[in-house]
């Protein structure tokens, strides 16, 4: 065994490389980061699945805009069977009844504010998974950015399923139902957890998943802009701000006295989109000032996927993405500025012990 993989037999730890991959995947961490990307996840969700309320029959029923009949039609097609899983949602099994489709949905909207909350997270956390894969099994509404729901939510439920599982302390019912502890923030700006706090391995492996993912997802989105004659021209901005079917001529010919300006504008913005998603992982990991590059490009990302792409649910994935990256230390320290900015006392560098435990 090479010397720098071989087990210290004196102090029971591995060494050299290995005891690095190990601390990266499976070092116990303050699970403060976990529970506020958990917190804010939960709350898009929510805020995503009441855009449908009032409509819920019409988008989800088995006779609404896509009915009974197009479903069987779907399942018959190969190509849309591969792009779309028809038929196992448990959606169909209510959808031809519209109190119980009703009930359903508000039931899942029920879930998801729990699980946001941090209530029973080992069930809603599973839950919230099942909730959101139901949805978006729907031909008729679903959408390329929802994928990303689910990609976020799989890994939120695997965390939570086995978040302080093996902590002593915990009671009967949290190990069934998730530590009490996950409620709300988790104590991110409150003082008095500023003592004690149990690090997570869950928390550590899945927000380092959630990293890798989402940085696989930067770099793909970027090669596959290369392969769009669009973005090599610099016009690839121009078509989302002014539709062909909506822009007239009249407003064509408004831009044209600062035309060169303009395209200038534009073809600068979106070789600045592919810079930041080209070195996106040469940052991304990176403290300091490049944490400024890294939420500052996801908050412009989210600004322009609003008003560029009308596109509004696309932004606040990647930006709760980007924010997996910060380190407890970081999240700390902004716990403690903000608890000092509302006491109105100037804040203190934050020294939480951290008992080892790997629950």
């Amino acid at each position: 065994m090479d010397r720098q993989t071989r087990l210290d037999n004196a102090g029971g730890e591995y060494t050299g490389w290995f005891a690095s991959w190990n601390k990266f995947w499976f070092g116990a961490i303050d699970p403060v980061g976990f529970r506020v990307v958990r917190f804010l996840f939960g709350l898009l969700l929510v805020a995503w699945l009441l855009g449908f309320a009032g409509h819920e029959h019409a988008y989800f029923g088995l006779d609404g805009w896509l009915d009974e009949q197009a479903y069987r039609e779907i399942s018959r097609q190969p190509e849309l069977r591969a792009s779309e899983p028809i038929g196992w949602s448990p959606l169909y099994l209510v959808g031809g009844n519209p109190t119980a489709l009703q009930a359903f949905y508000w039931t899942s909207v029920g879930v998801l504010l729990l699980f946001a909350l941090g209530v029973a997270t080992r069930v809603t956390g599973v839950l919230t998974w099942l909730v959101v894969v139901s949805f978006v099994a729907n031909p008729a509404v679903s959408f390329d950015v929802d994928y990303l729901l689910v990609i976020v939510a799989f890994y939120m439920a695997i965390g939570h399923l086995f978040h302080g599982l093996w902590n002593g302390e915990l009671s009967g019912a949290e190990r069934i139902l998730g530590p009490r502890s996950a409620w709300l923030l988790g104590g991110l700006f409150s003082r008095k957890h500023s003592g004690e706090v149990r690090p997570s391995v869950a928390a550590n492996l899945t927000l380092r998943l959630l990293t890798i993912h989402f940085a696989l997802i930067i770099v793909a989105s970027f090669f596959h802009k290369l392969q769009i004659p669009e973005w090599w021209a610099g016009i690839a901005f121009w078509f989302p701000l002014h539709p062909p079917m909506e822009t007239t001529r009249e407003q064509v010919q408004r831009l044209v006295p600062n035309g060169p300006s303009y395209l200038f504008v534009l073809t600068l913005s979106q070789y600045l989109v592919l810079a930041w998603q080209f070195a996106f992982v040469f940052f991304a990991w990176r403290r300091g000032w490049w944490r400024v590059v890294l939420i500052g490009g996801s908050v412009i990302g989210w600004i322009g996927s609003v008003f560029v792409f009308r596109e509004p649910l696309f932004g606040p994935v990647f930006f709760i993405a980007s924010l997996c990256y910060l380190t407890p230390g970081e999240w700390r320290a902004l716990g403690e500025r903000v608890t000092s900015w509302r006491a109105g006392a100037p804040s203190t560098p934050h020294r939480a012990k951290i008992k080892v435990w790997a629950g």
